[in-house]
This record gives C-alpha cells, sequence and structure tokens, in this order.
C-alpha cells in the first residue's frame, strides 16, 4: 500500500462508496494497520478501527458492508464515518501528481482550514499504472495523466485538474481556485475514442449485462471533456450469430450508443457475425450481413484528420480463424490513394482478429484449460492466418495504431513502433478474479493538434458488484513513425 492508495480508500469512505472502501480496507491487515496510520498522521480520528487486531480484523474482512462490522465492535463506526464526513466532504481538496517517471516534487502546504492538500511523495513508475476503485472525481486526474505533474482539484460532485510545471505555480493554483471559473474551463485539444468488442449480442444475458456497460460509461461521460465529438469502435462480434432478431438487437445496442452518448459509431465483422455455431452461413445471408453491416473499407474523420481503415479479417478464414487477404489489403491501397493530402491524416487500422499472442493481466485467473496444451493448439487455431504478410503491409504502410478483439482479453503492446490494442468482452466472459467476473472496454485518447494517440486506458468493469472497478493506463510515446 502507499500515499495514493489511502488517499483513495479515504476519499471513498467520504463519497459513500461503502463497497470500494470496505473491499480496500480490509483487502488485507497489513493494508488495515497502514491506513490506520494514515488516518492518525492526518488526525483523523476513528476510535473503532483502535480497537481492531488481528482476531477482530479477519472476521470483519469477511463482511461486505459498514454496517456488518458494526456488530464486531463496541464503537458505531457507522457514526464515526458520518462525522468525518460531515467535516470533510464540503471542503476543497488537492492532491498533488508528480509527473509518471519523475522524481516528486517539494512538499506543498496551504494555511486554508477550508482546503485540505496531499501531496504523493514518491516516484511514479510507469510499469505500474493500475487504478483499483478510484473515488468519484479521480477520473479527471487518471484522464489527465498525459498533462502530469499537476493537481486534481475537488470537491463533492465537482474537480478539475491543473497541469503544474515549476514551484511558481503554486501561486497560480492559489488564484485560479479562487477563481470563478475553477470548475468551467475544460478546454481541451483531446478528443476520445471509445474501443468495443465482442458483445454478442442476442442471448437474454447478454442484453441483461448491457447494464453494467452502460453505468460505467454514464460515470465516464463527464469526464470526457473535448470539443470534438465522441466516437465509438466496435471491433467485431456485435451478435452471437447472424439471424434477423440479433441483426435488429446489434442496430438497436448501437442506436442506443448514439442517442446516450452523442457518439459516432464505426465497426467491423468478427466471425459470430458471419457464421452459425462454427458453420460459414449461406451465401445470400452473409451477403445480406456483409452490406447491412461492414460499408465501405476507410472512413474519414475529417475534425481529428483520422483515417479508421476496416478491414475485414473473416473473408478468407475458416470458423474461428481468420485471414485478410492480399487481394484485400491491394483495394484499402487504392482506396487511400485517392485520399488528398493523405499524409495530413492518421491511419488506425481496424479487424476482429488477433495479430500477436495476446496474454491476460497478472490479477486474472488462468484456467487449467488455457495452460494445458489443448489450450495453446485452440490459441493458434484462432490466430490470423497470415500474420506475418499483415504486419509486412502495415510497416509498409506506416501505421501505428491497430485495434481488434476476438480473444475477450483486453491486451496493449508495442511492436515496431506500431501499438497493438486488444479489447475484451464489452459483455463479459472469461475474465475472472476469485469471485469477480469483468466486462472490459477501452478508451482511446487522441491529440488531434499533434495528430497522435497519447494514452489508452483499458477499464474492467465486474459486472456481479458493479462498484468494483480497474483501470489499467498506457501512455504512448511521442515519437514519429521509422
Amino acid at each position: 500500500m502507499n500515499e495514493f492508495d489511502c488517499i483513495n480508500i479515504f476519499y471513498n469512505m467520504i463519497y459513500g462508496q461503502d463497497t470500494a472502501f470496505m473491499r480496500d480496507v480490509f483487502e488485507t491487515y497489513e493494508h488495515f494497520c497502514y491506513f490506520r496510520e494514515w488516518l492518525f498522521h492526518r488526525d483523523i480520528y476513528m476510535p473503532s478501527f483502535n480497537i481492531i487486531d488481528q482476531t477482530i480484523f479477519s472476521v470483519a474482512k469477511s463482511f461486505n458492508s459498514v454496517n456488518e462490522v458494526r456488530h464486531v465492535l463496541h464503537g458505531d463506526i457507522r457514526e464515526e464515518i458520518n462525522e468525518i464526513r460531515s467535516k470533510y466532504a464540503p471542503m476543497t481538496h488537492i492532491i498533488f501528481f508528480p509527473g509518471v517517471n519523475e522524481e516528486p516534487w517539494p512538499t506543498f502546504s496551504w494555511d486554508d482550514p477550508h482546503v485540505m492538500i496531499h501531496n504523493i511523495n514518491y516516484k511514479i513508475d510507469e510499469t505500474h499504472l493500475v487504478m483499483d476503485d478510484p473515488f468519484p472525481g479521480c477520473l479527471d486526474a487518471i484522464l489527465n495523466i498525459d498533462k502530469w505533474p499537476g493537481a486534481l482539484i475537488f470537491t463533492e460532485g465537482q474537480s478539475t485538474f491543473f497541469p503544474m510545471r515549476s514551484q511558481d505555480d503554486i501561486e497560480k493554483l492559489k488564484a485560479f481556485i479562487n477563481s470563478d471559473q475553477l470548475y468551467k474551463n475544460k478546454r481541451t485539444h483531446n478528443s476520445y475514442y471509445l474501443h468495443l468488442s465482442d458483445l454478442h449480442l442476442g442471448p437474454a444475458k447478454k442484453s441483461r449485462q448491457l447494464d453494467a456497460l452502460y453505468d460505467s460509461l454514464n460515470a465516464l461521460m463527464p469526464y470526457l471533456h473535448s470539443d470534438h465529438k465522441l466516437k465509438t469502435i466496435i471491433t467485431g462480434d456485435l451478435m452471437n450469430s447472424p439471424s434477423k432478431k440479433n441483426m435488429y438487437k446489434a442496430n438497436d445496442f448501437m442506436t442506443s450508443l448514439k442517442k446516450r452518448y452523442h457518439t459516432d459509431v464505426t465497426f467491423v465483422l468478427g466471425n459470430h457475425d458471419m457464421i452459425v455455431h462454427g458453420v460459414n452461413i449461406g451465401g445470400g445471408q452473409k451477403s445480406k450481413v456483409i452490406a447491412y453491416l461492414l460499408g465501405d473499407k476507410i472512413k474519414i474523420l475529417e475534425d481529428d484528420k483520422i483515417i479508421l481503415i476496416k478491414i475485414d479479417s473473416n473473408s478468407q478464414g475458416s470458423l474461428a480463424r481468420g485471414a485478410v487477404g492480399s487481394r484485400q489489403l491491394y483495394e484499402i491501397e487504392e482506396e487511400l490513394s485517392t485520399v488528398d493530402h493523405l499524409e495530413d491524416y492518421t491511419p488506425v487500422v481496424l479487424l476482429h482478429h488477433h495479430v500477436y499472442k495476446v496474454g491476460k493481466a497478472d490479477f486474472l485467473k488462468v484456467a487449467f484449460k488455457e495452460k494445458a496444451i489443448l489450450g495453446k493448439l485452440l490459441d493458434s487455431s484462432k490466430a490470423l492466418i497470415d500474420a506475418p504478410i499483415f504486419i509486412s503491409w502495415l510497416k509498409r504502410q506506416r501505421i501505428r495504431y491497430v485495434l481488434h478483439g476476438h480473444k475477450h482479453i483486453p491486451f496493449f503492446m508495442k511492436k515496431d513502433h506500431a501499438y497493438i490494442i486488444s479489447a475484451g468482452s464489452a459483455t463479459g466472459g472469461g475474465l475472472k478474479e476469485e469471485k469477480s467476473k469483468y466486462l472490459s472496454y477501452n478508451l482511446l485518447k487522441y491529440d488531434y493538434i499533434n495528430n497522435k494517440m497519447s494514452v489508452c486506458f483499458i477499464f474492467y468493469i465486474d459486472r456481479l458488484k458493479t462498484n468494483r472497478s480497474r483501470i489499467e493506463i498506457y501512455i504512448m510515446e511521442d515519437e514519429k513513425h521509422v
């Protein structure tokens, strides 16, 4: 546990995120003692915590709510928490974040009884950019990680991030906090791309799991500050099979995204969008699916100067295994040649099948069948057949961003100056951690002034306990493709 872990637990307690608070503070006895000491050094008094020894902790750890803990304590922990909330929730809070992979700044202080300050006084390592159960308002700092160092300023229901580059900025920050623009100045030169995949719409349970996805997106949207429209990319398997009923469900889902989030939607086909129970469907029906769902091979997003290259990786594949084919790549090249000033645009490739092997995050369970020889054979049977040819084509076309799905595993990698980004299943499947079952999606932050992706965020949402969330953060290097 570190300083920010304690800050996060504290504000989940302050802002009523009881499930996250209980899960994190009672994760281990060592974590509990560290947080109790953290409170003590800030003169935050919780008498109930002082009587919790390792024996009482082992009992409290099994509880899911603050009210249940009351039964093993002599004090009323709920009353203590309410008193702390009433004192701290109305205050203005500031967290100073150092730059990633940079030494922390000197500790700042502020002589104002209505302001509470926290300093992150250790080096933040890019290899450990993971956040569990972020408190309300914290997303403003997370989504601005490419602007660190800086200060997250927040109070209940409002937040903003203030980039800082020198100690002189502390005086500018004070003036900013006292201005009437504190929570109003949200202008930015970034746009956002929501990356979904493998919804497998059709079965009733998948439709029910959309509620957890919508809940997460509803919480995220207020933090996506941009002058440009949100874009949504879906990398295949919208449907579990291409029946007429499922096509309507897929269409309804995309219409819902547009209405709820005012987003532009682009998608490519997955193998489940084109096969029934592993068998290629009849040519007539297949043609209808392609005509209904696919459309042109490239899509130009003029406001961001991005070209989305939509690749059908099912056209020459077999069952779950895909292929691109030289003919399709040639046709894409021909279509790209018609774009005026092509060099001014950033190309982003979309396909369903994975180009490189993908692996689960360390915190997720790996099933025995995935470790066994059969699991390895199944994995190879789902890979892109002509991946080496496709990779060579990416290099020749100087393409830096490739988005895909298929394996239901979120994954981020940099390979030969290109970023290969996989989305998991937006309705869940195959991602487990003890009792938790996750759906997942990605969010890409795009700098439309410098024409580059800056950050990839991978969101894991527990579809059984929707207060649970995990965010993995990957900062993309500012470099030219060579």
